[in-house]
């Protein structure tokens, strides 16, 4: 369509792809750190799995707490910008300065002060710096594109970005670090964040200043601040519909399910299948494969709905793990249920974001008051508990294996740990998604 053939609140193709290199570029810090992070940790900083699993994911379910707080925040602002998206072009800078921080732990400090360093650069990184940065991101998608349909599409659009940034990631890291003197030098890590700080630097500036909300906040509904009556009763609308709980619980199964996977292979590769450089070949698999499902994704909600999409992509990603299950250690065969499980997981991946803009519409038809940020929070909050909990079960898991970062050759219970962790504990997630979206209505009770 033309600009004027167009409908008010529809994006054009020019900006889906500029909103859609925001994630990008976010994920070239979320899914550095949801991959790498731990390596790191284990390999060149020599800390105890167990323990930072432990500290990820105490960090992350405060970061829970934070999300509510600034999509408060959201909900009272109002500036020439828009509503979210000056929190967004806001925490750019700040976002990769701290992840540059993140990846320079200071090699002559004592354990205990690198402990601090750990756990006060981690916590600025994931519970200030990109909360508001991923919260005030995806806030934009209610206000940028008014119209169900073409949010799904859009958001399909950043599910294939978002996916793109882990097969850049998963060719590049390897590389960057090798070429740098291998994963266990100081000196390979923060050559690697430094390119990735720099990329998500660009792209998100490309974001800020190439999309625009549509909703203006010079209307007079938008100048008035949401009283705390009004946002009192938000919060008790939203946590009395199952709808909050459900998109909670599919967003903490899926970033579990990503996340873990994602960085396991990092193991996996080395341990299982005996070859390190195997791990780029098994992540484009699996990048590719999801980008196929998430191109197809609008087309299987559009036919089959939302709900029966996302619980058939359960049960393709189960069959997927059973494959892998049979055959874990054989490359050809671990590649046959990487694109099995990629296909299964690309329907979260598009589709979960539309979780909170549907939530909006029935809070609004429910309450007379769009609440934005408040909402969005529920993706935020899932995504940051799916991947803290991703990050302690690696960590557990690695321990209770017997790993040692220190040794070059691991324990043989390391690698049998490794392999539960890949495909047995998403076989627990799918199942819980399944029953969980088997109660996703939402779209009848918005009359769609």
């Amino acid at each position: 369509m033309s600009k004027r053939e167009r409908p008010y609140g529809v994006m054009s193709g020019g900006e889906k792809l500029a909103y859609a290199l925001g994630d990008l570029g976010s994920n070239f810090v979320w899914t550095f750190c949801s991959s790498w992070l731990t390596l790191y940790y284990t390999d060149s900083v020599l800390m105890a799995a167990g323990l930072i699993g432990t500290i990820m994911l105490v960090l992350r379910l405060a970061d829970g707490v934070s999300d509510i707080i600034f999509g408060a925040l959201i909900e009272k602002t109002h500036t020439r910008f828009g509503k979210a998206r000056p929190w967004f072009g806001g925490t750019i800078i700040p976002l990769v300065i701290i992840q540059l921080l993140v990846y320079n732990v200071p090699s002559g400090l004592s354990n205990g002060a690198k402990l601090a360093w750990i756990i006060v650069t981690y916590f600025l990184l994931t519970v200030v710096a990109y909360t508001i940065n991923n919260l005030s991101y995806h806030a934009m998608l209610s206000r940028i594109s008014l119209d169900p349909a073409d949010r799904n599409k859009v958001s399909s659009v950043r599910g294939i970005f978002a996916f793109l940034a882990g097969l850049l990631l998963s060719i590049l890291t390897p590389i960057l670090l090798n070429s740098n003197g291998g994963s266990k030098e100081q000196h390979a890590w923060t050559v690697t964040a430094l390119v990735f700080s720099i990329a998500c630097l660009v792209l998100q500036a490309i974001t800020f200043f190439c999309v625009k909300e549509k909703i203006p906040c010079s209307d007079e509904a938008e100048k008035k601040d949401i009283s705390e009556g009004e946002l009192r009763k938000g919060i008790h609308a939203l946590l009395h519909t199952k709808y909050f709980y459900i998109s909670i619980i599919v967003f903490i199964c899926t970033y579990i399910l990503n996340g873990l996977v994602l960085a396991t292979h990092v193991y996996y590769t080395r341990d299982v299948l005996g070859n390190a450089d195997l791990y780029s070949i098994v992540a484009v698999v699996s990048v590719f494969s999801t980008i196929i499902g998430i191109s197809i994704a609008p087309k299987l909600f559009a036919k089959m709905g939302k709900q029966k999409a996302l619980i058939s992509g359960a049960v393709v990603y189960i069959a997927g793990c059973v494959v892998g299950i049979a055959g874990a250690t054989k490359l050809v065969m671990v590649l046959i249920a990487t694109v099995i499980t990629g296909l299964g997981l690309a329907p979260y991946v598009a589709g979960i974001f539309t979780f909170a803009p549907d939530i909006i519409d029935l809070l609004e038809q429910q309450t007379k008051t769009r609440y934005e940020g408040l909402v969005t929070s529920v993706n935020s909050v899932g995504t940051k508990v799916g991947t803290g909990l991703a990050a302690a079960t690696l960590g557990w898991g690695l321990q209770i294996g017997g790993y040692d970062g220190a040794l070059e050759v691991q324990a043989s219970t390391v690698p049998t740990a490794e392999i539960v962790l890949v495909y047995g504990v998403p076989i627990v997630m799918c199942v819980i998604c399944m029953i969980a979206m088997s109660r996703w209505d939402i779209d009848k009770k918005l009359g769609r």
